[in-house]
């Protein structure tokens, strides 16, 4: 009997590492944001819609990087969602003022629907399609450790060194999966198709709304609590 050859190539591997250090990155500051805001002055209806608005930014753009990742290569989004990430973040930690860390959340909304498509996408493309389902499994939990352990570590360390030192760690994720996705050797080129006829650019598949629907449902409840959870177990 044949050995059956891994699908965890060097280049499944990075990507699967890639995700989880962009995944970090956001889950970091999430926690985080609300009470920041607030320490820059913003009103708590202020706050609110800094938390939000990376929520709003990525419901817009997620169908634009869609249609972004059957003509452009995984690699070349995916890095242009790292450095935004990057850049978001770090605006974060120089900024002085609240209307300021709403157009960095901004950018770092944008960087994270790039990601968020692209490492899926990248994935699916560099395995077998009869192991895609395998490879999304261990996908999943490279992102649902990222989820786990952000938050618990930001929480635990932001009222040793305050926000802005803490919000550095999100960074140098973001860092992190700049630099692992640079050896990663398949970039994952869209393939070149015959025209027959103009292809249009299509915002909504409409096939597709129930499955997006469900997933409306249970990642709104998850972001709102996690966004107010820290101000709400200090205040208890």
């Amino acid at each position: 009997m044949a050995k059956r050859k891994s699908i965890y190539t060097k280049d499944v591997v990075l990507v699967m590492a890639a995700s989880f250090f962009f995944m970090f990155s956001t889950m970091f500051v999430n926690p985080l944001i609300n009470g920041y805001a607030k320490e820059l002055g913003a009103s708590s209806a202020f706050a609110g819609i800094i938390v939000g608005i990376m929520s709003l930014a990525a419901m817009f753009l997620r169908p634009v990087a869609g249609n972004l990742t059957d003509k452009f290569s995984k690699y070349r989004l995916s890095f242009i969602g790292g450095v935004l990430i990057f850049i978001g973040v770090m605006g974060y930690v120089l900024t002085l003022s609240s209307g300021w860390l709403l157009l960095f959340r901004l950018i770092n909304g944008t960087g994270y629907v790039l990601c968020t498509v692209c490492m899926t996408t990248w994935l699916a493309f560099l395995v077998p399609r009869q192991h895609v389902g395998e490879a999304m499994g261990f996908y999943g939990l490279m992102n649902a450790l990222a989820m786990a352990l952000a938050p618990a570590v930001s929480i635990n360390i932001y009222q040793k060194i305050g926000y802005r030192t803490s919000l550095l760690a999100s960074a140098v994720s973001a860092l992190l999966m700049i630099v692992a996705i640079q050896f990663v050797g398949d970039h994952a080129l869209p393939k070149k198709r015959v025209r027959t006829q103009k292809k249009s650019f299509k915002i909504i598949q409409f096939n597709v709304l129930p499955v997006a629907i469900l997933t409306t449902l249970f990642a709104i409840p998850y972001f709102v609590t996690q966004a107010d959870i820290v101000t709400y177990v200090e205040q208890k």
